[in-house]
Parts: structure tokens; C-alpha cells; sequence
């Protein structure tokens, strides 16, 4: 039989236990309460960091705390990144950057993480980009593109952001669908390439920053690496209408954090990031930069997230590429 003073004792521990659960769920909810890092893991003016610094600014008008982006450059993203996956998982480190980031260079380079050790937490962009060719290239179309390519193999050349870039997975892809050998030309960014392909020193590139000199005739829009045409230019079809949907590999941007944050932080900064995709201003301000917004719900997202790292594996070891 139980002493009256032992009862007490453990009636008082599971009262103790239970103000725990209830201050730590309090506590939860509350988030954030203070200064909440964005780890943007490139310098300062690329894509990556353009599209964390309004999502910063919307949270922070939105939560009445600061939402502050940091950068963390170099080693392909794998410094920011690695930075991120050792912090406190208390969600007020995270990082915004495309999955790439994870997906090419945990499977390309020799780092300390992979896909599984951290989490999406929400999903943010979609990049939308195209295949352009410029004056070196005499196709008008895809199609003539390709032919082209097939006539003359070895020769067809296009730049991309270094090796493993999303530019060189999906023409290896392509070429290896197709039986077509494209070759791949790296920079240290895209910037730089498409400055060789105006100058004609290049055949194409798959980006979005070349868009403006479609529109001045300069450089020519092939194909859309996207789920629908592009409003500026109705006439050019998508990869997949083209008959090669498995080639428009996702490329997308969003928020990640640590292994452990607490499921009702990510669930408050999940609802947070949806509710700031549905501001027309915010999605004509992205599509400008060539974005669209797209929201998923946490456990979707995680789904997607680790079935997109599988694609990428698949797409890496069966063309066999490498940064070698």
C-alpha cells in the first residue's frame, strides 16, 4: 500500500510532467518570438537569394518579428546547407533555396549529408525556365533542334552553372532518350552563359533570364520546361507536349530546417508560406523573375521532396554523370 506522501510525490511529478507538455506545446504555438535566420546558401543576386528576401519580408510583416536572410556561400551550396542541418531545431534557423541544392549536390559531391537528414518544410517557387537557343544554331524550332543535334553529334553545345547542374541533368536526359549527343559547356553561372550564347559561341541553355532577349529577337524559345505555356509567349510548347514529359524534371524552391523542429512550427510556417502564395501581388512579383508560386501541405511535401531526390539519383547514375 501506497503512503500518502508517496501519492502525493507522483501526483505532483504528473502534474509537473504535464505543465511540461503544455508549456512545450504553448511554446510551439507561440512561435516566433524572436529573430528568425534564412540561410540562403549562394552569394547575394541569384536566383536562390531574389526569391528568399520577399518571402523574408512577408513573414516578417506577417509574424511582427524579423525574418532576416543570411548568406552562406560556397562548396555548391553545401557550406549553408551543412550550417542549417547542425543548428538548433527550434525554428529559428532555416534555409530557402532551390532542391537542387540537396538533390545534384548530395549526389554529386562528397559531403556530410543526403536528402533524408532534414526537412522540407514548405514549398515556395516553381522555377520556370525554357530551352533557347541562340545565332550559332540554325533550328527555328525543336524539332529542327533536335534534327540538327542528331546530324551532328558531339557538335551541339550548351552552357549550364558548373557540372550536375539542372541545365546538364535534363540535357544528358534528353540526349539519352533520344540517342543524342549534346555536350556540356559549365560556368560559374548562368550569367556568364548566356553571354556566350548571345554571342553565338554557345547553341543553347535552359534558363529564364534569357526571356527578355527572346522578346527582342536575339535569342529563340524552343521549348517550356514547365506544366502549362508561358503567358508571353503562347506559341511555344512545353517539353512535355512535346513528348518528352520525363525530361521536365522539378526544379523548386522552399523552406528547410534541422531534423527534430517541432511539428506545430512547421505546420504554423507551412500555413504561413501558402497563405503569402496566393497574394496576387507576390505571384506577379515572382513570375517576373520567373517563378510561379506553388504550396503543398507538410506531409505531401516531404513525400515529393524524397521521391524528387530519388529521380535525381536515377537520372545521375544512368547518365552516369559526374563532376570529375
Amino acid at each position: 500500500m501506497k503512503s500518502p506522501v508517496l501519492t502525493r510525490l507522483l501526483g505532483a511529478a504528473m502534474a509537473l510532467v504535464a505543465l511540461t507538455g503544455v508549456a512545450a506545446a504553448q511554446a510551439d504555438t507561440d512561435w516566433p518570438k524572436t529573430t528568425v535566420k534564412v540561410i540562403v546558401p549562394y552569394p547575394p543576386g541569384g536566383a536562390n537569394d531574389t526569391v528568399a528576401r520577399p518571402y523574408a519580408q512577408a513573414l516578417t510583416q506577417m509574424f511582427g518579428q524579423p525574418f532576416v536572410v543570411e548568406n552562406r556561400g560556397g562548396a555548391g551550396g553545401a557550406i549553408g546547407v551543412e550550417s542549417v542541418i547542425r543548428s538548433k531545431p527550434d525554428g529559428y534557423t532555416v534555409c530557402m533555396c532551390a532542391s537542387t541544392v540537396i538533390t545534384t549536390t548530395s549526389n554529386l559531391r562528397k559531403v556530410s549529408f543526403q536528402a533524408p537528414d532534414w526537412d522540407a518544410i514548405a514549398m515556395t517557387t516553381m522555377y520556370v525556365s525554357g530551352l533557347i537557343i541562340g545565332p550559332k544554331n540554325p533550328a527555328k524550332d525543336f524539332k529542327e533542334f533536335m534534327a540538327y543535334a542528331k546530324a551532328n553529334p558531339g557538335k551541339v553545345t550548351y552552357g549550364g552553372s558548373g557540372v550536375g547542374s539542372p541545365t546538364e541533368l535534363r540535357m544528358k536526359y534528353l540526349g539519352g532518350l533520344t540517342g543524342t549527343e549534346f555536350v556540356n559547356v559549365p560556368y560559374n553561372g548562368n550569367a556568364q552563359a548566356l553571354n556566350d550564347l548571345l554571342s553565338g559561341v554557345i547553341d543553347g541553355i535552359i534558363e529564364l533570364n534569357g526571356f527578355p532577349h527572346v522578346k527582342s529577337g536575339k535569342l529563340r524559345l524552343i521549348a517550356m520546361f514547365a506544366n502549362q505555356r508561358h503567358p508571353d509567349f503562347p506559341d511555344v510548347p512545353t517539353i512535355d507536349e512535346l513528348g518528352f514529359p520525363q525530361v521536365n524534371t522539378p526544379i523548386w524552391q522552399g523552406f528547410y530546417g534541422p531534423l527534430g523542429i517541432p511539428e506545430a512550427i512547421k505546420e504554423k510556417f507551412n500555413k504561413a508560406v501558402a497563405e503569402i502564395n496566393q497574394r496576387p501581388e507576390m505571384k506577379a512579383r515572382l513570375l517576373e523573375m520567373g517563378f510561379v508560386t506553388r504550396s503543398m501541405p507538410l506531409k505531401e511535401l516531404k513525400e515529393f521532396y524524397l521521391a524528387d531526390d530519388q529521380l535525381y539519383k536515377k537520372i545521375i547514375r544512368e547518365q552516369k554523370i559526374s563532376i570529375d
